[in-house]
């Protein structure tokens, strides 16, 4: 049997010279098509943020115009009618955008050969605002986040860690329009309510918040009553160290972690476990330094069951019950609250 040649120029087939269809790979890619590209076609991009109206419904691609267009192209006009008819695994490998002649490169498999053609079009590129940032613009919000802490102790540190970890989930933060730090807090206006309830559970799961929600009457959009979201999140902002009355039982926290803490009570150095939402449900206070206060002591002895120390700097005698036993001339760190002594250390 002859070897196969192509009709158009005549080449002989070979294992780098494959024919496709009766033609070369040099003479298909002029007498054929991979995909077939109007010469001159438009897309409206958003002016603030950049995203791609397409198929009816904002994409954001990102602010290069070469990707936007890629996106369209494989995206808009790419189909059955458009694509020859044998070709598979089609994809637009490069654009290079000028106002006025953008070159594309596009490759696709035709019997079991990869091609690549450059295709030459152009793109004009229409620019207008999204919904999403004529709201930015405009101020306007579907949602308000209010993030307050137990005790009224605001804790700027504390609100720089939400919006780090926060910042880890890119298409949620797009839907944020502001964020403003006030006098209790930090207030966060989401543009979608649906959106705002996640942000609000991402902040709870991390951080141990509280939720509370309420609605406010916006008046009528679309003949419709509106209503805006409000979500109240109450935070803990518990630190290492921090003294908590829950109940009756004054404790410590030794330790915080993703959602749980350990506390140990101060009454008898028990060590509990609680996870955010069980501290809630009992009930809890945070002391300041104002509410309580410490002193360093010696153990002079032990009478009836309680340990005799000695303040070191006034003198002063204190009767505790310690939970653990101390050697004599131990050194002491007491917690004065209500006028009882505790040993915290």
């Amino acid at each position: 049997m002859g070897r196969r040649f192509c009709v158009r120029c005549g080449r002989v087939e070979s294992e780098d010279t494959p024919i496709i269809n009766g033609l070369c790979p040099e003479c298909f890619i002029k007498e054929r098509y991979l995909i077939k590209l109007p010469h001159k076609f438009s897309i409206t991009v958003c002016s603030g943020c950049g995203s791609l109206y397409i198929k009816g419904k904002w994409v954001y691609v990102g602010f290069d115009e070469n990707e936007i267009i890629r996106y369209y192209i494989s995206n808009a006009l790419i189909k059955r009618d458009t694509v020859y008819p044998e070709a598979t695994d089609v994809s637009i490998d490069e654009v290079n955008y000028a106002p006025d002649r953008t070159l594309v490169k596009v490759s696709a498999t035709v019997g079991g050969v990869r091609l690549s053609q450059e295709l030459i079009t152009e793109v004009v590129i229409r620019r207008r605002l999204c919904p999403r940032c004529i709201k930015i613009k405009t101020g306007s919000y579907e949602a308000l986040i209010q993030i307050r802490y137990e005790g009224g102790n605001v804790d700027r540190e504390l609100e720089r860690k939400i919006l780090n970890h926060l910042s880890r989930f890119g298409r949620l933060i797009e839907s944020i329009s502001e964020v403003k730090s006030v006098k209790d807090g930090l207030d966060i206006k989401v543009l979608n309510q649906g959106v705002a309830r996640q942000v609000a559970n991402i902040i709870k799961r991390e951080f141990g918040a509280k939720i509370t929600q309420s609605w406010e009457d916006a008046g009528y959009v679309s003949g419709k009553r509106h209503s805006k979201l409000t979500i109240s999140l109450r935070l803990p902002a518990l630190r290492r160290g921090d003294i908590i009355e829950v109940g009756n039982d004054l404790n410590v926290v030794d330790d915080v972690s993703k959602g749980r803490l350990v506390i140990r009570r101060l009454k008898d150095w028990k060590i509990i476990k609680l996870s955010y939402e069980e501290l809630w449900s009992l009930g809890f206070r945070r002391l300041s330094l104002k509410d309580y206060s410490l002193v360093n002591g010696k153990i002079l002895n032990y009478e009836g069951g309680e340990a005799v120390v000695q303040e070191v700097t006034s003198g002063a005698i204190y009767y505790v019950r310690l939970p653990v036993l101390k050697d004599l001339g131990s050194d002491v760190t007491l917690l004065i609250y209500k006028g009882k002594a505790y040993l915290l250390r």
